[in-house]
Formats: C-alpha cells, structure tokens, sequence
C-alpha cells in the first residue's frame, strides 16, 4: 500500500523501492489493518473468495485453470491460490519479493517483470490478476499494465483488478499508515471485517454502494 499514491492520483511519477520494504512487507501491512480485528491474510481470502464468484460466472472454478498474478509481492494471496488452481505463475518488479514468495509458495513460479512487458506468450493464462497493484503505477503507464494483462489471457478467460477505495476513509485511513503503500464489471467489497458467510452475504447485497473498503473490476476476455 503507499498512501502518497492515492493523494497523489494526478502524478505522472511514482517512485517506491520495493526492495527495501520487501523483508518487513507483511507486517507493515499487518500494522496498517490492526485496527479492524484482522491481519493481511484474513483479507486475502475475501479475494480469492471473490475470485472463485467471479470465474463462477464462466461456468467454471478456479481448479484446472492457470492463473497469473500481476505484482504478486511476497506471495500472500499466493499462497491461498496455489492449492486451488491447477497453475500459478506471479511476476514482480521488485526481486527481493520475488525471493520471498518463492519461500512462502513454493509449489508456484515466479519472475521478474519490467512493469511495461508481461513475459509470456498472448493467450498464456485463464486469469489474470493484479491485487492493490495500480495505485503503484502512474498514470501514464496504466493502460500498458492492463493492455498487457489481457494479451496474455486466453480467449474466454477472465482479467481482475482488485483495488483500495480512496472515498472510503477507513481505507485512507489503513493506505497512509502503512510504510509501503467496455464490458467490465466492477463490484465494491470489504463493508465490515465481518468473515465467513456472513461478511460475504452483506458485501453482496451492498456491492453497487461505492463505499467498500476496497473493489474489483472484471472483464471476460
């Protein structure tokens, strides 16, 4: 998360250096949420949650599909991936993080990545996601990021942008303490810290109300 990024939403340049915050990343992020109940993992489910609800759609499930994650960080949402999906791949610009989710989910594989150019062939992934990635990236370059997620989706495959909601102030609230920090669709989510079939009931039936913790916007491919 970088709290500079969602103040700063008009700056054409951002300069964060991933490396550095790599060692400490989770618990930086554990300390910026403390103070709903939950840590960095309990919101990571919510998304692989959603991810399930959105592949669904398709017909499908995220078991004997290939997915990459764009931006996978030290491999927390990774790590809840990998046991569902038939193939995980995770790229990063940053090399330490890369390190540290080869550690932390080792049944994946992970590269580096340039942020301009995916390196993959088009059509090489049934998902494609980037999880609180585009509020790093400037604005300029925000095109090329999605652009290159969809080249390397499949054709009927799904493309997923999770993200914060800068008008939610809880949100700006967990963003700026923390160090680091056509035919879509687009839901909001994260209402409460509720878990389970119960968090998940109300952000479904609150999911059009812009005041979500956080959102995801989809796009079958």
């Amino acid at each position: 998360m970088n709290g500079t990024a969602l103040r700063t939403r008009e700056k054409d340049r951002l300069d964060v250096d991933f490396d550095r915050y790599a060692s400490g990343y989770v618990d930086d992020v554990d300390r910026s949420v403390s103070f709903t109940g939950r840590n960095s993992a309990f919101y990571a489910r919510r998304k692989v949650e959603l991810l399930e609800e959105i592949v669904q759609q398709g017909s499908r499930s995220l078991e004997g599909l290939s997915l990459l994650d764009v931006g996978c960080g030290t491999g927390t949402t990774d790590r809840l991936l990998a046991p569902r999906v038939r193939s995980l791949h995770g790229v990063d610009v940053s090399a330490e993080m890369l390190v540290r989710a080869r550690q932390n989910v080792p049944e994946a594989q992970f590269s580096w990545y340039d942020g301009a150019t995916l390196p993959f062939d088009d059509g090489s992934f049934d998902v494609v996601v980037a999880i609180c990635v585009l509020h790093h990236v400037p604005l300029s370059q925000r095109d090329r990021v999605v652009s290159e997620m969809v080249r390397v989706c499949r054709s009927e495959g799904f493309v997923a942008v999770f993200e914060h909601n800068p008008y939610n102030p809880l949100t700006r609230h967990a963003v700026n303490t923390c160090e680091l920090d056509r035919d879509a669709e687009h839901r909001h989510y994260l209402f409460s810290p509720l878990g389970g079939r119960s968090g998940r009931s109300l952000d479904r039936h609150l999911r059009k109300i812009p005041l979500g913790g956080q959102y995801v916007s989809w796009v079958r491919r």
